[in-house]
């Protein structure tokens, strides 16, 4: 029952004379009436109880749920019918209704049954208040919510079990706006673990924001790769480094993907970090042990990145090299699509189209799965940058695969020059700028050309 039910019904109850009359000891029913037989037949407990929080009325629907006839329960102190850890509450609950008659509080509370089951009721009461400004006891309703109880106790525990599992992971798990802040709504407890700072400094960009523990030269490609996989509604994966508060640089593997509306609107970036420092520089070693890829005969990323050092070194004015990262558009989606014997035989395809664009000085190296990265080590211009680039794009229009595997694949490129002032030790840098331009392009649109932003270069 609501409240304007409840006051109705102490309005009633309070002027019917012939239901109740007020002695000494409170409220003592009289001649049953109508209005009795009606409440009896509602399915929600219906009561009055008197100054004391004694139940000194009850319905047909308090004997069916409890198994104490209203006879029996005018008798008993609440003690029997009551929660010993309630009891207390009961009063209150019922102190307050008299406090403030127009408040109508409600509460959950613990009955006991006959049979010593307990039942969860949630109540609401009014004082009856005399003409004079007295309180002479409490009419209200009690109803059944035991299953709510129930599916609220399992929501709970469902939840502290997830933030258990949480806040035990070997990383950061986060919900975020998709800014350039990376404003953060939420961070597990993993975050100190791998930032150095609480998750309360971060989050709603409280002290900083999560872009500044990103290393700048890092910060384009991050962005534009997370913006990629948003406009192409796929996960994303990607490796960067991050500045702790101590100071110390650290590898870190993000997967994440946007969370959309059903109607396709953003609503933001989950996902989920760890620290891979020690994996990264296990890699680059293993990679160093090995100069060419056994499938492609490519040089490894470890050889390619040597080459770029080299070629940094070696720069003379007026000619630069340039570094080009070929984004292969929805190479993904169709590459899974095939028997894993033909995903080698097109990817091996691909780079051969590559090739075949070439100088014999040039470097050709598969950067990441669906990224390729080319050096010319020395490039007069810019425009001669893009010239490699459309020769590039030309050389891969032509379907790859045959029959029904054939796909037609569309290139989005970055390309990077005139590092006039990159030392030998830029070369990851050059080649993260290179392959933020390339996402920058494909969220441009297919088929797209992108300079890279020369002010993200590292300084000397």
């Amino acid at each position: 029952m609501g409240n304007s039910t409840i006051k109705d019904l102490s309005e009633i109850l309070a002027r019917a004379g012939s239901l109740f009359e007020t002695g000494s000891s409170g409220f003592v029913p009289t001649q049953p009436h109508l209005f009795e037989l009606l409440l009896d037949a509602v399915e929600t407990i219906v009561f009055v109880a008197d100054t004391d929080g004694r139940l000194r009325y009850t319905n047909a629907a308090w004997e069916r749920l409890t198994g104490f006839s209203p006879t029996d329960t005018r008798g008993l102190p609440n003690a029997y019918y009551l929660h010993p850890s309630d009891q207390d509450r009961w009063v209150r609950f019922l102190d307050a209704s008299k406090r403030d008659p127009e408040g109508h509080p409600i509460l959950v509370l613990r009955f006991l049954t006959r049979s010593g089951e307990t039942v969860y009721l949630e109540a609401s009461a009014q004082g009856l208040i005399s003409n004079d400004n007295i309180c002479r006891g409490f009419v209200g309703t009690l109803s059944e919510v035991g299953n709510r109880v129930q599916q609220e106790n399992i929501r709970q525990a469902t939840h502290r079990t997830l933030d258990t599992l949480i806040n035990n992971l070997p990383g950061l798990v986060y919900r975020c706006r998709n800014n350039r802040q990376w404003t953060m709504e939420y961070m597990s407890k993993g975050c100190e673990a791998l930032t150095g700072y609480p998750a309360e400094a971060l989050v709603n960009n409280k002290k900083l924001t999560y872009a500044d523990l990103i290393l700048p030269q890092d910060r384009e490609q991050v962005w534009e790769h997370v913006q990629a996989a948003l406009r192409e509604n796929r996960p994303f994966e990607l490796m960067y480094r991050i500045q702790t508060a101590t100071g110390d640089v650290k590898w870190v593997l993000e997967r994440g993907h946007g969370n959309f509306y059903t109607s396709g609107e953003l609503l933001g970036v989950e996902g989920f970090i760890t620290d891979i420092t020690r994996e990264r520089h296990e890699q680059l070693r293993l990679r160093s042990d090995s100069l060419y890829d056994s499938a492609s005969e490519l040089p490894t990323p470890a050889l390619f990145l040597d080459r770029i050092k080299m070629a940094l070194l070696n720069a003379t004015p007026g000619e630069h090299p340039a570094v080009l990262v070929v984004h292969l558009n929805q190479l993904q989606n169709w590459h899974e699509s095939l028997a894993p014997e033909d995903r080698e035989r097109a990817l091996l395809s691909i780079g051969r189209r590559i090739e075949g664009a070439l100088e014999r000085s040039d470097s050709l190296c598969r950067w990441t799965r669906n990224e390729f990265a080319i050096l010319r080590t020395r490039t007069p211009s810019v425009d001669d940058a893009i010239k490699l680039a459309e020769k590039v794009q030309k050389a891969l229009r032509a379907p790859i695969g045959d029959g029904d595997d054939a796909f037609f694949l569309t290139t989005s490129i970055g390309l990077a020059t005139g590092f006039e002032a990159a030392t030998t030790d830029s070369a990851e840098d050059v080649i993260g700028i290179a392959s933020g331009a390339a996402a920058r392009a494909s969220n441009i649109g297919l088929g797209r050309i992108e300079i890279a932003n020369l002010d993200d270069a590292p300084a000397a």
